[in-house]
């Protein structure tokens, strides 16, 4: 498969307005568009030139390749969860520090 495609939402837009002008379906189903994307993909790789068993391998890559996209994308529309009220700090318990003659060490006498 090549490294890097750009996708935008300006081409996924150019594709379904071209799918839409098509089918006129397709602007109220959504997987009506998907059928005829997967089955554009389809279509071009029915001329892959490798053998058969080469081209099942590439529908498989381009599965997994879907999926990624697919899940990649679903992740990144989840809103991101509400936080956690944060609960009040304890209150710091009564008393006062006793001085030392270590200037670094306290001692603590409860109140």
């Amino acid at each position: 498969m090549s490294g890097n495609i750009s996708l935008s939402q300006e081409l996924i837009a150019e594709l379904l307005k071209s799918i839409t002008q098509h089918d006129a379906v397709a602007k109220e189903d959504m997987m009506v568009n998907i059928q005829y994307l997967v089955a554009v993909a389809g279509y071009l790789c029915a001329d892959y030139p490798g053998s058969v068993q080469e081209r099942d391998e590439l529908l498989e890559q381009l599965h997994a390749f879907m999926k990624h996209v697919c899940d990649d994308r679903a992740e990144s529309e989840k809103s991101p969860p509400a936080a956690a009220p944060q609960a009040a700090p304890p209150a710091a318990p009564a008393g006062k520090s006793v001085a030392t003659d270590d200037p670094a060490v306290g001692i603590w006498k409860p109140e």
